[in-house]
């Protein structure tokens, strides 16, 4: 934890030195994939969670950028049915830096963004037998994604998002990665 903190403190000091800094706020639907929406039992068997988040954007040259970005992402569980009827709230709280290459210019057209984080992930299960709570803190995560400025202050962006997570232990969750796609209206200030 400590060394990824100074690799994130060294990564901002050399960003900081950029020119142009510019911020903004972000939010959508995330829908999760894979384990995280239908392990029987664990995972969360709902098509929609949602997400809200903010970033600092440091641009290096007309193309590259690095993003700094907090998220927090939820996703609300239905009931399973069967034996307890079990049913599980995910939410995650990821802290990360984006690299973000944009095609044209900072103000207009596509660009890419892949990206890492650290997250602390939590599982609210509750069944007809009781319920409880599972959580794993400083779990790497990894995204990759695409999005289009339509205006300096307006973007719509995608992701595909991973976090590897514990399967066993106290704390697991019964998979080894939490994945979802995030969906974003992406709001810039300062541009």
């Amino acid at each position: 934890m400590r060394r990824t903190l100074a690799l994130a403190l060294a990564l901002s000091g050399a960003a900081l030195a950029a020119q142009d800094i510019t911020g903004g706020v972000y939010t959508g639907l995330s829908l999760p994939v894979g384990d995280l929406k239908d392990k029987s039992g664990l995972g969360t068997d709902q098509f929609f969670g949602a997400h809200v988040g903010g970033h600092l954007d440091f641009a290096l040259t007309p193309h590259h950028e690095v993003r700094a970005q907090v998220t927090y992402v939820t996703f609300p569980g239905s009931s399973w049915g069967g034996p307890g009827d079990p049913k599980n709230d995910y939410s995650a709280l990821q802290i990360g830096a984006d690299w973000v290459y944009h095609f044209d210019n900072p103000r207009s057209g596509w660009y890419t963004v892949a990206g890492a984080s650290l997250n602390s992930i939590k599982d609210d299960y509750s069944s007809n037998f009781g319920g409880g709570s599972a959580s794993q803190s400083g779990k790497l995560g990894v995204r990759g994604g695409g999005g289009y400025t339509f205006t300096p202050s307006f973007s719509l962006e995608a992701t595909l998002n991973q976090i590897f997570t514990d399967s066993g232990g106290s704390d697991g969750f019964g998979f080894d990665t939490a994945t979802w796609i995030q969906v974003s209206a992406v709001f810039r200030f300062g541009r």
